[in-house]
């Protein structure tokens, strides 16, 4: 009797062994499925990129003519340099020198160069103005956090980028009567600068720089002088 007690007891504990780790198993949870804590170093890196996002420059307006000014400026460059540098060594290389007077070569010479670099200062004076983009920037410097800066892209007579950031409400001033540029129509800082209104993607914007009625205004006197005519 006390035999078969003890077996029976053996048996219990046995199977109390092969169930114990069953549930320890069913207690498992997947290394996929527990939620992960975020370390102060990673709540740092998030918070810098957010940060950054908000800081990245918006695109209000891009100049539907700025890479055919762009690339007309390298090509007059091009030919300045090619009037002015290659007809000397042309004439040197290949003996003009000896049939041609020197003060016919100094005369040749001048009116190449002189029609080269004249094309090019004239594109650069027509040109010059001509704005490719424009975008809103944060105000680092300014005392209140919605304050925004726009950054405004040109190139000058040698093609090369001129960045000009300003307060489009303070430092904006119409063309005055005097000006002689055929692109020009707001002024920053005393400068001439030209775009296209109606590609300017922010009416507020458009209205600050040249001055033109809000597109929701406009279509508002569309549509009263459009129900006068009807009722008239």
């Amino acid at each position: 009797m006390v035999r078969v007690s003890t077996f029976r007891l053996a048996s219990s504990l046995k199977g109390v062994k092969k169930i114990a780790p069953a549930a320890r198993c069913s207690l498992c949870v997947p290394a996929d499925r527990v939620a992960t804590i975020p370390t102060p170093l990673q709540l740092r890196a998030l918070s810098t990129t957010n940060e950054d996002k908000e800081k990245e420059p918006v695109v209000l307006y891009e100049g539907p003519f700025a890479s055919l000014t762009l690339r007309l400026k390298r090509v007059s460059l091009t030919s300045a340099v090619i009037g002015i540098v290659g007809l000397p060594a042309l004439s040197f290389f290949y003996g003009a020198a000896d049939s041609v007077p020197a003060t016919g070569q100094v005369a040749v010479i001048a009116t190449a160069g002189l029609t080269a670099v004249g094309s090019t200062v004239l594109l650069g004076y027509c040109f010059s103005p001509y704005v490719h983009t424009l975008e809103r920037v944060a105000a680092d410097s300014a005392q209140d956090k919605n304050d925004q800066l726009i950054r405004m892209v040109t190139r000058d007579i040698l093609a090369r980028k001129v960045e000009t950031i300003f307060d489009p409400t303070k430092d904006v001033a119409a063309p005055s009567s005097s000006n002689s540029r055929p692109f020009c129509n707001f002024m920053v800082h005393g400068l001439p600068f030209y775009i296209h209104p109606q590609m300017v993607h922010d009416d507020e914007l458009r209205v600050q720089l040249v001055g033109e009625e809000k597109q929701d205004e406009v279509d508002n006197k569309n549509k009263t002088k459009t129900d006068d005519d009807e009722f008239l």
